[in-house]
């Protein structure tokens, strides 16, 4: 059976269950880790783990059990950029496979020939504003976007764990009124509490596919590991078929 190796944040309290929630039918073992790190330094733009990337990367099971290393947080992907996180992870454990929010959903935007997206952030406005330039170089185009960091008043994982889903609805359909159409939504941050059938009534509420952290990188998973049967009616679920070869 292959194997995921998931780091997520030390002060998330939502990533990891939810990312095992969406995985739950795949015949997948899923090996889990935490890293602490430097706030200050992430909330200037960077990431820094505690410790440092060898040794988080080595309190994971060994390669003979890990496939694909995940690193669930998505403003560390775009602070890094994804090179960079890629070197960082494979120096640490090479000859793996790799993923992280940031990097599956720029796989799937570019998958479904996504270009124009609207984006909800918890985050202040040195990260939020990062999403632009880093999804410019993919090719996708941020045509709208909020952050609830002030509004909300979300300081913590845990303040963002209980943003209600109705709340970030509410914001999508005021968003998307102001704005020129979409070829999706992206709700960024693995510590929103968006359970797959959230993304599903959105799609159908909204008018469009609504994709999220750890779904998107669910899919990027199954995508890496050749679950291609999964993959495809995982994108479907959310709105996304694939388009006939």
């Amino acid at each position: 059976m292959k194997g995921i190796g998931l780091i997520t944040l030390s002060t998330d309290p939502v990533a990891e269950d939810a990312f095992k929630g969406v995985m739950a039918g795949a015949p997948l073992r899923v090996f889990t880790t935490r890293t602490g790190y430097d706030e200050e330094n992430h909330e200037a733009g960077g990431f820094i783990p505690r410790p440092d990337w060898p040794v988080l990367l080595a309190t994971l099971p060994p390669d003979d059990l890990v496939d694909v290393i995940v690193f669930l947080c998505t403003s560390a992907t775009i602070a890094l950029g994804n090179d960079e996180l890629i070197h960082r992870l494979s120096s640490a454990r090479p000859g793996l496979k790799y993923t992280s929010p940031g990097m599956a959903a720029v796989a799937m935007m570019k998958e479904f020939n996504i270009k124009r997206i609207a984006l909800l952030t918890p985050y202040g406005p040195t990260l939020h504003d990062a999403f632009t330039p880093y999804l410019a170089r993919y090719g996708i185009e941020v045509v709208a976007d909020i952050s609830l960091a002030h509004s909300m008043n979300l300081v913590t994982d845990d303040d963002i764990g209980r943003v209600p889903v109705n709340r970030i609805q509410a914001e999508l359909v005021t968003l998307l009124g102001n704005a020129q159409p979409v070829d999706a939504v992206f709700i960024s941050c693995a510590a929103f509490s968006v359970k797959q059938s959230d993304l599903v009534e959105m799609t159908g509420a909204l008018g469009c596919p609504v994709l999220a952290s750890v779904h998107s990188t669910a899919w990027h998973v199954l995508d890496l590991l050749g679950e291609h049967g999964l993959r495809d009616k995982f994108a479907s679920d959310l709105g996304l078929p694939r388009a006939p070869a």
